[in-house]
């Protein structure tokens, strides 16, 4: 297997075109390239240089030699470099968790930001529903979470549970319907005239909620989902009704594909504010703290 060493002398010859060059810029003498590079055709079975003309020239064999020999350097050099930001103390990757009603293209400016200044760290978003994005810092799952500020969703009390919150923004989550489910009921004035159409529910990625119905009625008949696509998909077809993050479906309401559910005994909308979200009781590591502060920044 060709070194290091031997590939960086491979490639500052043809980079310089003059062993007497390549010399200089590797601090070696003459004699010692040649010596590298004769060794190394010999260690491959190939002949790297034509020595026909004055000027050293790449062989067929030796330009494709050349090309895997800049690849093997590029890596090396990634090598390293990972390896120093780790042994500064740098955390090899950061989690954000993030509750799934919340939208993303706010603070992409900040990953953007913080990624160019720690591109060696691995930034992990993940989407969790209710109660999961929270629970997974509780857990030390995730160093930062967003999370809606409301007392369902609100952090558990109990081991791990000591968190530290600044808050972010508001969002809103809207009650709706398809014109088609609509068209069902005349005169509908009140949720007690949908029990027997379907509520479409997400289901809590954590346990925070369990054997909890957030806003679901007696005897109302229920479906439960994973995710908001879904739920949006299934609402839009007129298969059920439920609430949705109004980022979301916005378009779908100014086009009248959605309609908002006005009735006289449920709230149409629920407004509620987001919250950045990390365990107080764990000193974060520099690029976790640095993500805190530039989505904080965003607030």
């Amino acid at each position: 297997m060709p070194s290091i060493e031997q590939l960086k002398v491979l490639n500052a010859v043809v980079e310089c075109g003059s062993l007497r060059i390549a010399a200089e810029r590797l601090c070696k003498t003459q004699p010692a390239l040649t010596h590298a590079i004769r060794q190394l055709e010999s260690l491959l079975g190939l002949s790297l240089f034509s020595r026909d003309a004055y000027r050293l020239k790449l062989t067929d064999a030796g330009e494709r030699i050349h090309q895997l020999a800049m690849r093997t350097l590029e890596s090396h050099n990634e090598l390293l470099q990972v390896a120093g930001f780790l042994a500064g103390g740098n955390e090899a990757q950061v989690t954000l968790a993030v509750e799934a009603s919340f939208e993303l293209a706010p603070i992409l400016p900040a990953f953007e930001a913080v990624q160019a200044e720690f591109p060696a760290c691995e930034i992990i978003i993940r989407q969790e529903y209710l109660t999961g994005a929270v629970e997974l810092v509780q857990k030390d799952l995730a160093e930062l979470c967003i999370s809606p500020l409301s007392p369902s969703l609100s952090p558990s009390k109990g081991a791990g549970s000591r968190i530290q919150m600044q808050f972010l923004t508001r969002g809103e989550m809207v009650n709706v319907a398809s014109p088609k489910l609509i068209a069902r009921h005349s005169a509908l004035q009140t949720v007690a005239q949908l029990k027997d159409e379907y509520q479409i529910l997400v289901q809590d990625s954590g346990s925070g909620s369990r054997g909890v119905k957030f806003g679901v009625q007696t005897a109302q008949r229920h479906w439960y989902v994973n995710s908001f696509a879904t739920k949006l998909s299934l609402i839009e077809q007129g298969m059920g009704w439920g609430r949705l993050p109004l980022w979301m479906i916005k378009a779908a309401l100014d086009e009248g594909r959605l309609q908002r559910l006005e009735l006289k005994d449920m709230s149409t909308c629920e407004q509620f504010g987001y919250s950045l979200a990390r365990r107080a009781d764990i000193t974060p590591g520099p690029v976790a703290a640095r993500l805190w502060q530039a989505l904080a920044a965003i607030a």
